[in-house]
């Protein structure tokens, strides 16, 4: 006996199994609130039966899991009696299946970032070309959020597991141990070609670890190693290229926080390389001047930052210096050989990082001495003057009114602490 329900329009044939009956008469205009809720394409159908009874919450798309037969048959073999399962059809499109009595319910096809053009593709040859699978983007949290949701509702009880396994298959394929060996034996039967890549490597992160442009661009006027020189990578040369790309903008952000760029800093503008290389490689670009720009813009990012805390370090010397001498008559011809650097850079770099000029600071540093010496003791202004180095007591004054907008003796009046006698 048949009988046509809601939802998709989609006929099922009554079955001997009570629940069966029950489970279409019932429920499956839930799957499509369900699907409504969340984006997700839902549907359901008799395990290996999926041509005669079989249910799906969108007419406007051949759904995947129903035209699919080997796609079908993958998902079925991931039901579990007890617990929703995930099943993930290549790296990043997944399903999240349950079973449900004798039917097998399945949300998606679904994928945390934009979906796989593969699978994609090849999911589009088997349906009419105007009816291409939407790929709901979403995360794995959702996805189980809502299969534990369906599952409660069509079995009556919470689903089992906080978290749901992944599918036994694809924690296989990732492995990585048979396939290390496999190319390490292929490699040896070429003589580890890769070793001219390793020592290129090696040569640019040096360059760009200690900010010397120099040393790149030289590197980089030499013979540069082809991608198969450094490793086997895709079957195609765009993908190689687009993940050597990828891996070299990764090292590179590496090898300039170790140079001694801010971590932050460094991070920013690899991503701003890293989104480059996406959407050139999304527009079928060469991605090979980005990496060249990468590596240049990264080295010079260390350089600069070298060059700033050089200029610091010099500065704080500088003031060092003054503050322990003073006392004395100094001039910027005798700090900056102490320092190491000529009067010329030193004068040039004060000025750029503290506003004012070697000698505006010395006379700073002298009358802020002299005013703890008004406040806190009892000497004579011009025994304070010529202590601190002045080379007369009117000329401390006007230095001194130039710095506190006062003369020496008003801020004595106003700053002096009482003196207790006995």
């Amino acid at each position: 006996m048949k009988k046509t329900c809601g939802g998709g329009g989609v006929k099922v044939i009554r079955y001997q199994q009570e629940e069966i009956k029950d489970l279409m008469k019932n429920d499956t205009g839930f799957l499509q609130i369900l699907s409504d809720l969340s984006g997700i394409p839902a549907a359901l159908w008799l395990t290996g039966r999926a041509g005669e009874y079989a249910w799906t919450s969108s007419t406007s798309f051949s759904n995947p899991c129903l035209i699919d037969d080997e796609l079908r048959t993958a998902l079925e073999k991931h039901l579990r009696k007890d617990t929703p399962n995930i099943y993930f059809a290549d790296e990043q499109v997944f399903y999240g299946v349950i079973a449900i009595g004798p039917f097998a319910l399945v949300l998606g096809p679904a994928a945390i970032g934009a979906a796989a053009g593969n699978y994609l593709q090849n999911s589009e040859k088997k349906q009419k070309p105007d009816a291409a699978v939407p790929i709901a983007k979403t995360n794995l949290a959702t996805l189980t959020g809502y299969m534990k949701l369906a599952y409660c509702h069509f079995t009556g009880s919470p689903a089992v597991q906080e978290e749901f396994p992944l599918s036994v298959d694809v924690l296989e394929r990732w492995k990585s141990e048979s396939d290390l060996e496999t190319y390490q034996l292929d490699q040896s039967e070429n003589d580890r070609t890769y070793q001219i890549g390793a020592d290129f490597e090696n040569a640019l992160l040096q360059a760009v670890e200690s900010g010397d442009t120099e040393s790149l661009r030289s590197l980089l006027s030499g013979t540069v190693p082809a991608s198969e020189e450094v490793m086997e990578l895709s079957l195609t040369q765009s993908k190689e290229n687009e993940y050597m790309a990828v891996s070299t903008i990764t090292l590179l952000t590496r090898a300039a926080i170790a140079g001694g760029v801010p971590v932050e800093t460094a991070h920013e503008l690899g991503a701003v390389y890293l989104n480059r290389v996406g959407k050139a490689a999304s527009r079928n670009e060469s991605v090979f001047g980005l990496s060249y720009g990468a590596m240049i813009e990264f080295t010079d990012l260390v350089r600069r930052s070298k060059e700033e805390k050089s200029a610091l370090s010099y500065v704080e010397a500088c003031k060092q210096y003054i503050e322990k001498n003073f006392r004395r008559k100094l001039e910027v011809s005798e700090i900056a050989p102490v320092i190491g650097i000529s009067r010329t850079y030193l004068s040039r770099l004060f000025r750029e990082t503290e506003g004012i000029t070697i000698q505006q600071y010395i006379q700073k540093v002298k009358c802020r001495h002299a005013a703890q010496m008004l406040q806190y003791s009892t000497h004579s202004i011009s025994q304070i003057a010529q202590y601190n180095g002045f080379s007369s007591q009117s000329y401390f004054g006007s230095c001194f009114l130039s710095w506190y907008v006062m003369s020496p003796l008003a801020y004595r009046k106003a700053r002096q602490i009482d003196f207790v006698h006995d």
